[in-house]
């Protein structure tokens, strides 16, 4: 699935993981984050290049930047063990000042390159034993919004249109069949939308959520990031093919039963 921050794709995937369960199928949830989070995976290739890259994937978001006149880099320890003790998306902080260019193009990249990994070794193994699985937040958002950072950072390190060439270039290489799924979601809900859905749940904004890290913070900051994103979205979505599920003011279980009806069903038992 593919839309904005807040819009509802973990819940909208529990919904899924319910309707299936009820026909005796059963989900499995890919993510860098589970993978990294105590889920079971692969060991100890590529588990253990997973966890590290992860910690060097936070340091090279924040590109350098500072907070209160220290370094977020010396922050972020060398080893996963340390770094995850952190709970850094819960405790660090959503911007800095001098966030260099560099960091955030690369963080990106390094997402980019990981996703042939997580396809090839944990979701194509995971199908070929007949799983139903699922990546609820397809590998392109968080790479398009690292680099959009980097475009946006005032200490500029690498130019801008540099940076602009790489998301031409990395949304060309998610348009690539290996990374392509079976069934493609578009959730194309508008991000004040998503903006009011995290504030009546009580859940702030995260990091790489907004802009933040190259300077604009508020709500305006994560609508601005949010609706940059959206764009690159509803336009790949249509190049790629895929269903386009309008998200409007509908509950989850309405979201999930026309996923269900009109994408699973007829793959799954034939309806």
């Amino acid at each position: 699935m593919l839309g904005p921050d807040g819009i509802g794709k973990t819940t909208l995937t529990e919904n899924i993981r319910v309707q299936l369960a009820e026909r005796d199928i059963e989900l499995h949830v890919v993510s860098w984050r589970r993978l990294v989070d105590g889920s079971p995976g692969p060991a100890p290739y590529p588990q253990t290049a997973f966890e590290q890259l992860w910690v060097e994937d936070w340091r090279l978001l924040y590109g350098g930047g500072r907070v209160d006149g220290q370094s977020v880099d010396e922050r972020i320890p060398r080893t996963f063990e340390e770094f995850a003790a952190l709970r850094a998306e819960e405790t660090f902080p959503l911007g800095a000042e001098g966030v260099r260019s560099s960091g955030p193009l690369a963080s990106g990249l390094v997402e980019a390159s990981l996703d042939f990994v997580i396809e090839a070794e944990v979701v194509r193994p995971k199908a070929a034993k007949g799983a139903v699985v699922v990546r609820e937040s397809y590998g392109y958002k968080p790479v398009l919004k690292a680099l959009l950072i980097a475009a946006a950072c005032q200490a500029d390190t690498v130019p801008r249109n540099v940076v602009e060439r790489m998301i031409a270039r990395v949304t060309d290489i998610y348009a690539d069949p290996f990374l392509q799924p079976d069934v493609g979601i578009f959730l194309d809900g508008a991000s004040d939308t998503a903006h009011a859905r995290r504030s009546v749940e009580g859940r702030g904004v995260g990091v790489a959520e907004d802009y933040a890290l190259s300077g604009p913070t508020g709500a305006e900051s994560f609508l601005s990031l949010q609706e940059d994103c959206n764009r690159h979205f509803a336009k790949a979505a249509d190049e790629w093919g895929w269903y386009r599920l309008e998200v409007a003011d509908r509950t989850p279980h309405d979201l999930c039963t026309e996923i269900v009806d009109n994408l699973l069903a007829p793959r799954l038992w034939g309806v």
